[in-house]
């Protein structure tokens, strides 16, 4: 089986990783990408909210 992680942006799917040909129980190979996903995700939430402050507070 082939797998391909994608994240899906408001511009343009991006590939995060692509496993060809896995056989059997693939979790433990593709799991550590989902965990690195929602770390970014959070990374880019926190990030995003800075700015809406950082604007929000530059028009005090």
């Amino acid at each position: 089986m082939n797998v391909v992680a994608r994240l899906g942006l408001a511009s343009a799917d991006v590939t995060l990783a692509t496993w060809p040909d896995l056989h059997g129980d693939w979790t433990r190979v593709v799991h550590p990408t989902l965990l690195e996903t929602i770390g970014l995700h959070a990374a880019l939430s926190v990030a995003i909210s800075a700015l809406h402050l950082a604007d929000r507070l530059a028009d005090v």
